[in-house]
């Protein structure tokens, strides 16, 4: 039988027993039904280590956008004027600055963009690239500006020879020419040359003369396609065509072209001046253009394969996904130049 202590301490017991229990459910429900969070960064600084600096005088105004990004595209050179979070929604890119510095960002990927600091995204994948761009700024401030793209080739090292430029169609006046990059008759459907010259280093320019003897021997004459090609030029070859980078040269290294140490070139007939075919066309970035490359007629291969064997017995080397492009064996020895050209030397 209950004592008289017990019954009044019970009712006491329940109510707190209910209240915990009450308690207990609440905090359950709640965590149910809270949505939950990931934090996606905190910063103080952008991406390329600038200090985080809201507008101190005009009215603060933020603006958010989703950039799309093509497979194959890039961004230009340009920068931003205010600080930028971004959040890549989809795909991927690489992010190239002006320090020569790049970096992969990738789906799910949170960073403060940079602001004074210029640079470009390239779409490399197969997919489009989406990002959430949120800048905090004021009003009247300058979100995004294009800006040119760098013009200071990087340095060479390696290199201890001066640059002996001479100009092809005089040093050997039976070769003949046919400077795409002069016209808009190349990939970038743009001329990128103000003139129709070709200039290599004076050694690679003699045993180009004895390649040509040899042809000349056996009924073929040299065409050439390009030779010094400008630094500038290569860093606008590798801005506006990402997905093609395997066909071009990167220009934090710099291209043989740059140094004037590599030749563009294909066979014309002696007799009917007419071009020989190759199986590619020049420019093809394809595995056809591969020096390798099975297909094609045997006729187109075994004229590629005459060139590469005169060419080889004079000192230069094929590109491997090119059979057109030849380096002269000392290219390492000159400098990364990116003298423009011009109607004279």
């Amino acid at each position: 039988m209950m004592s008289m202590t017990t019954s009044r301490l019970w009712p006491r017991f329940a109510w707190r027993l209910f209240l915990a229990y009450f308690v207990c459910l609440y905090a359950g429900l709640a965590r149910a039904e809270y949505p939950t969070s990931q934090l996606l960064m905190e910063a103080e600084k952008s991406i390329a280590g600038e200090v985080l600096h809201y507008p101190e005088k005009a009215p603060a105004k933020v603006t958010s956008v989703i950039v799309n990004i093509a497979p194959g595209a890039s961004t230009g050179w340009h920068q931003h004027g205010t600080p930028m979070f971004a959040y890549l929604l989809a795909g991927e890119l690489e992010v190239e600055y002006i320090d020569g510095k790049r970096s992969q960002v990738k789906t799910g990927d949170a960073f403060m963009e940079a602001m004074a600091v210029a640079h470009i995204g390239a779409n490399l994948g197969n997919e489009p690239a989406r990002v959430l761009a949120v800048f905090m700024g004021g009003a009247g401030t300058v979100k995004t500006l294009v800006v040119p793209p760098p013009s200071v080739p990087p340095a060479a090292p390696g290199a201890w020879r001066a640059a002996d430029l001479v100009d092809l169609a005089k040093f050997d006046p039976r070769l003949k020419f046919d400077i795409r990059y002069a016209t808009a008759n190349n990939f970038m459907a743009t001329p990128l040359y103000p003139v129709a010259r070709a200039l290599l280093q004076r050694p690679a320019a003699e045993a180009l003369r004895r390649a040509h003897a040899r042809l000349l021997a056996r009924g073929y004459g040299l065409l050439v396609l390009d030779a010094y090609r400008p630094w500038q030029v290569t860093r606008t070859m590798w801005d506006r065509f990402p997905k093609d980078r395997a066909y071009l040269a990167d220009p934090l290294q710099g291209s043989r072209h740059n140094r004037g140490a590599a030749v563009d070139l294909t066979l014309f007939d002696v007799h009917s001046g007419a071009e020989v075919s190759m199986p590619s066309s020049y420019d093809d970035f394809s595995p056809r253009a591969h020096p390798d490359y099975g297909g094609g007629s045997a006729a187109q291969r075994a004229a590629r394969d005459l060139l590469r064997e005169a060419m080889l017995a004079e000192g230069f080397s094929v590109y491997p996904n090119e059979w057109w492009h030849f380096d002269y064996d000392d290219w390492q020895a000159y400098p990364i130049m990116n003298q423009a050209l011009t109607e004279t030397p």
